[in-house]
């Protein structure tokens, strides 16, 4: 009886680009669930997204004060080039310098002083203010936002749907919802209608944090369908 000798498996050595073995084995765990090499850590919270929101009011001024230091550049770099004679022409900036030299101490220039003070004091608070929301939540520590005119057609769809509609149109705040509603039925039956867009469009407005409150007006302009 012969016995058949099996080659000795060839295992590479460890490059140490990792910290530990990566064969998988039954008691892996995923990252999530209990850390690491099943070391029973809680796992880490996941951070969430911040909501959306308008750009600051300093982004527009700090534009403009762009522009205006590449101006001021442009004729530093000029009066260089004519100083060194690349260019001809006179020096902007000397009488600018001359003037601040022979300036005497004159009333305005403490109103001037406190104007630019004022100057200071707005470009600080534009800096420091809070960017406006531009989205709504749906529910509170959701990750899902949406702009207001996406729930004014959130809103329009649903009223189109209820039986009796024409046409809707919304208009849409943080704080309101106003679906105004074009019906084709007698105005004894127009309150029916209007309850029942009121309650589906409050069931939309029940997922937003915070709620903003609806209100649906109902006109008559057609046939029925």
């Amino acid at each position: 009886m012969t016995t058949t000798q099996h080659p000795e498996r060839y295992r590479p050595e460890p490059s140490g680009r990792f910290a530990a073995d990566l064969s998988l084995s039954d008691d892996t765990t995923t990252a999530g669930s209990g850390g690491s090499g099943g070391s029973g850590e809680s796992p880490q919270p996941v951070p969430h997204a911040p909501q959306p929101t308008a750009s600051p009011l300093a982004r527009g001024w700090t534009i403009v004060l762009g522009i205006v230091l590449l101006g001021l550049t442009a004729v530093i770099v000029r009066d260089v080039l004519v100083l060194n004679g690349s260019v001809s022409g006179s020096q902007l900036l000397p009488p600018v310098f001359d003037w601040f030299a022979t300036v005497q101490s004159e009333s305005w220039m403490l109103w001037a002083g406190i104007g630019c003070a004022l100057v200071a004091v707005f470009f600080l608070l534009v800096t420091v203010r809070p960017r406006r929301r531009t989205h709504m939540a749906f529910g509170d520590g959701s990750e899902l936002y949406a702009r207001p005119v996406d729930v004014a057609r959130l809103s329009t769809a649903t009223a189109r749907r209820v039986p009796g509609v024409l046409s809707a149109h919304t208009v849409t705040t943080r704080k309101k919802i106003s679906v105004k509603v074009v019906t084709a039925v007698t105005p004894e039956s127009a309150e029916t209608i209007r309850a029942r867009v009121s309650t589906h469009v409050s069931e939309l407005s029940a997922l937003l944090v915070p709620a903003p409150s609806v209100q649906v007006t109902v006109t008559s302009g057609g046939e029925g369908r």
